[in-house]
């Protein structure tokens, strides 16, 4: 979840990036290379290292430092230790007063992140793009590497959250074979040992361990700092002298990597794992040689495209159309000291014959690849979508800078760049040899993961148990810098300006269109559409039959095939979904601005001429058919989907129910193709609401819309279905689910409150303090930090703009033996909710945030069009969220702690738990 942190054992190496701008000017390592990538590279006295890639253009910023060291360097008997200080490093204090460094990010906005890899450990920030922000920001990674001061109490706050994540990763049976399996596929015998290490010797690290392996390891000769987006170059280069160009590296020897001790290694004769998974797959794992260099990594991310990245990718066709697969991936996966090629096809039927019978075939498929010579077509088609992709992540400053980082780990930055030049040039030949040598010069490992059976939600309902109100609050962070102040007028003027800027009209009545034309820094066009359809009623039971219409439309429309379709929007470098969701089909594209005329047509004509062909109709039943059984197995959906059962007066069949899994296999059984054309035929029309940002010609789009969308009306009304408000029946509900390391909490509270009531917005501030953070709330604090119940915990308000209809979700996850530790801390923090309310420090925190996260005037692109969504809907315009501002900044702390007292009540509590203990 976000803000929290978790292992990974690869990364996945599937596109690339072209970049123009500055060069360095003192660079001790490649200055060619810096100076053709746009890279700007320096080595300080001390080792350390800093990348620097500017965008002027960009609205983020981010900061990546990658220090390379990784579970492979966790003592003989210490394993964990790597990813366990990643955890303190979060925690410790820093900031002057003694706040955890979280508590700070999380008062500037700054979204943050952390991971720990055989190879690496990396810390990941993003954030608005602000020079100040970023010099803080230096100053605290600087204090963390050589300034963190680790206590005995740290290690014993933060070891069982560290073990309840353990947990939480020993529930993936699939994570954990694939962890069993890499160091059988890659024959390098560390890899026995996983990153987040065992209990045993997690509970064995003493004071005396952890500050050794920060002693060691966190130095500046150790580390390489990547900042991407917008900033000021000259500034950073400063800051970047001043807080790591003095620190020291410490004269100490790295000690040798882990070693596997005899009798640890692996088996490598034995190349068949199996294991039950929520998702039932056949995976095959190749190895790959030790040393990358830019062309076999081209080759490899190219091959992937030709196995599975289109419908006309080779396992597509072979195994997908020709029905013996619900779908198939390819990846490469790469680690500093080995890799493999992992090729999937997930089965149709999950018994053990059918996963044998798809192993075989796929394995036979795999290897004809070295002999069935590809297509300049098809080389062709890879190369866009590489290229493509490669867009789109130079576009993102956050995915840009954590990928050159990655690189770095294992070898070289510059890698990616180089890449980039080697995909194209990459011949067929070169592409067939890749293949030969992948796929028929090794036996490969597989992986066979059959589905577990899935839980039941007919649970019987335990009467509540009562808690009572005890201790006092958790303290609460006092704020480093004043709070700031939003100015009313200014979000009024903001509001007024972006009013202007935004041109709003509506086509047939029934279609709400806002085309707002500005500057991008990315020359891009954002869209959004949401096609709305039926009624409550006209809807009824055909919930599942619109899931199957929205998702087969992607293969194709009269006039042109699927893979013609896919084509035409690669040619566009067009970014396209579209999903159904409940009474409506949500589009999304992001595509160049010079493509939208052309591209509008393509999307226009498959949503009013969608070709629905017989096979496609087999393939997306299938595959429909396996995410629907996908979900009964895990924790989390089997909780919402008992909330569902438990809070829903709607029957089966109603639009507003969310199905369960044998209501949507059982509805999915019925469906005929014929049904499907029907549908369209009478649901589909200019119904909803359509956005677009970005550099177009407003009047030119609103011609083009009226001329293609203006003749196109659905046979059927549509109506938003009502949704009035229900009381919630108060209680614990426990469902039983197949043997699991953690378990899955979900609690409601509900409440007759519409979004723009008083007391609506006063709930949504206490939920900052209540559970908003995952580590610097009260939740968090007394789950997490406190008592070590549950690895990630979060609460949320969320408020119907259109009927007094409130809700209250906090949801966890847990270890199953801790559960009414669980519910008893729960109800505990909401009744001292209660009783104290909000402290003056927690209210001004709270509004804040607030402030930050609707401040008109402060908001980049992608959170005011986001906002856009809600307008429409509403047929509102920017002042609806200047007038929300405006109120929320009048609240005072008697009002809040008043609406809590009057909405609040731990007695009314509806509490579903998921998990395996008796």
């Amino acid at each position: 979840m976000n803000r929290t942190r978790s292992t990974s054992i690869a990364f996945l190496i599937l596109s690339f990036v072209n970049v123009v701008t500055g060069h360095a000017t003192e660079n001790k390592t490649n200055g060619a290379a810096a100076e053709k990538y746009g890279a700007i590279e320096r080595q300080f006295e001390n080792g350390f290292r800093a990348l620097l890639v500017p965008d002027s253009k960009a609205e983020q910023t981010a900061v990546t430092l990658v220090y390379f060291s990784g579970s492979l360097a966790d003592p003989e008997g210490k394993a964990g230790l790597a990813h366990l200080l990643e955890h303190l490093l979060f925690s410790a204090p820093t900031t002057p007063g003694n706040h955890a460094l979280v508590s700070e990010m999380a008062r500037r906005n700054i979204a943050y992140n952390g991971n720990t890899n055989f190879d690496r450990t990396n810390y990941h920030t993003a954030f608005a793009s602000d020079q100040p922000t970023l010099n803080w920001l230096l100053e605290q990674e600087a204090l963390r590497m050589h300034k963190l001061t680790i206590t005995e109490a740290d290690i014993a706050r933060e070891l069982p959250v560290v073990l309840r994540e353990k947990e939480l990763g020993d529930s993936n049976h699939q994570q954990k074979l694939s962890l069993q399996i890499l160091p059988v596929v890659t024959r390098f015998a560390p890899y026995v040992r996983p990153p987040i290490g065992n209990e045993a010797e997690l509970r064995s690290i003493a004071i005396d361990d952890v500050r050794a392996f920060y002693r060691t390891h966190y130095r500046p000769d150790n580390a390489l700092l990547v900042i991407t987006g917008r900033f000021d170059v000259a500034e950073t280069w400063k800051q970047l002298e001043t807080h790591f160009g003095e620190i020291k590296s410490p004269k100490i020897v790295q000690p040798p990597a882990f070693q596997v001790a005899s009798g640890q290694e692996s088996s490598a004769s034995q190349r068949s794992f199996r294991g039950e998974g929520d998702v039932a797959s056949v995976s095959l794992f190749y190895p790959l040689r030790h040393s990358f260099d830019a062309k076999p990594i081209a080759a490899m991310g190219l091959l992937s495209g030709l196995l599975a990245g289109s419908p006309a990718s080779r396992l597509h066709e072979s195994l997908v159309s020709a029905g013996q697969a619900a779908s198939v991936s390819a990846m490469p996966l790469l680690l500093r000291n080995a890799g493999a090629f992992e090729v999937t096809a997930h089965p149709l039927t999950a018994d053990s014959e059918g996963l044998e019978q798809l192993q075989n075939t796929l394995a036979i498929q795999v290897r004809s690849l070295g002999d069935t010579a590809f297509t300049e077509k098809e080389l062709e088609r890879a190369k866009n979508l590489l290229r493509n992709e490669a867009l789109h992540v130079q576009s993102q400053a956050a995915s840009f800078g954590y990928r050159l980082a990655e690189f770095a780990s294992i070898g070289d930055w510059r890698l990616w760049f180089e890449s980039i030049d080697a995909a194209q040039e990459v011949s067929l030949p070169e592409i067939q040899q890749t293949a030969k040598t992948i796929f028929q010069q090794s036996i490969p490992v597989a992986q066979l993961m059959s589905k577990r059976h899935a839980a039941s939600i007919a649970a019987e309902k335990e009467s509540v148990v009562p808690h009572a109100t005890t201790g006092e609050p958790a303290a609460a962070s006092v704020p480093a810098h004043l709070p700031e102040t939003a100015s009313p007028a200014a979000n009024d003027v903001t509001a007024t300006a972006l009013d202007a800027q935004i041109e709003r009209f509506s086509i047939n009545d029934s279609l709400a269109v806002a085309l707002w034309p500005k500057p991008m820094p990315t020359g891009r066009v954002q869209g959004q559409w949401n096609l709305r359809m039926g009624t409550a009623d006209s809807m009824f039971g055909k919930r599942i039959l619109a899931d199957l219409t929205g998702s087969l439309l992607a293969h194709g429309s009269a006039s042109l095939d699927r893979q013609q379709l896919f084509d035409r929007l690669v040619g566009l470098d067009a970014h396209l979904s579209m999903t159904p969701v409940d009474d409506r089909l949500a589009i999304r594209f992001d595509l160049p601005a010079n493509s939208l005329p052309e591209f509008l047509g393509v999307l226009i004509d498959v949503l009013r001429h969608p070709a629905l062909p017989e096979q496609g109709f087999k393939e997306v039943g299938n595959q429909l058919r396996v995410a629907y059984q996908s979900q009964g197995a895990k924790p989390q959906v089997v909780a919402e989907q008992a909330v569902t059962a438990f809070t829903s007066q709607y029957p089966i069949g109603d639009i507003r129910r969310e199905p369960g899994m044998a209501e949507a296999l059982a509805a999915l059984e019925g469906i005929e193709l014929n049904d499907v054309k029907a549908f369209h035929a009478d649901y589909y029309g200019v119904n909803g609401e359509l956005m677009l940002s970005g550099e177009f010609d407003a009047k030119a789009t609103r011609r083009q819309l009226e001329s293609l969308l203006g003749p196109w009306r659905s046979k059927q009304a549509y109506q938003r279905p009502p949704v009035p408000y229900a009381a919630l029946a108060p209680g614990q509900h426990v469902i039983a689910v197949p043997e699991g390391a953690h378990g899955a909490y979900t609690a409601q509270l509900r409440q007759p409150l519409q979004a723009n009531e008083t007391d609506a917005l006063a709930l949504t501030l206490v939920n900052f303090a209540l559970g908003e953070d995952a580590l610097q709330s009260r939740l968090g604090r007394r789950l997490r930090q406190q008592e070590g119940i549950s690895y990630g915990v979060a609460s949320k308000i969320s408020a119907s703009a259109f009927e007094p209809r409130a809700t209250l979700t906090i949801s966890a996850t847990y270890a199953p033996a801790l559960r009414q530790q669980l519910s008893k801390a729960v109800h505990e923090e909401l009744a001292l909710l209660v009783k104290t309310g909000l402290t003056d420090t927690e209210f001004s925190s709270a509004k804040d945030n607030w402030r930050r996260r609707n401040d008109l005037s402060k908001l980049d692109h992608d959170k005011l069009f986001a906002k856009l969504n809600l307008l429409l809907r509403l047929r509102r315009d920017m002042q609806y969220y200047a007038e929300l501002n405006t109120r929320v900044e009048a609240l005072t702390l008697a009002q809040v702690n008043a609406a809590i007292a009057r909405h609040i009540n731990p007695d009314q509590l509806l509490e579903v738990f998921v998990d395996s203990a008796q």
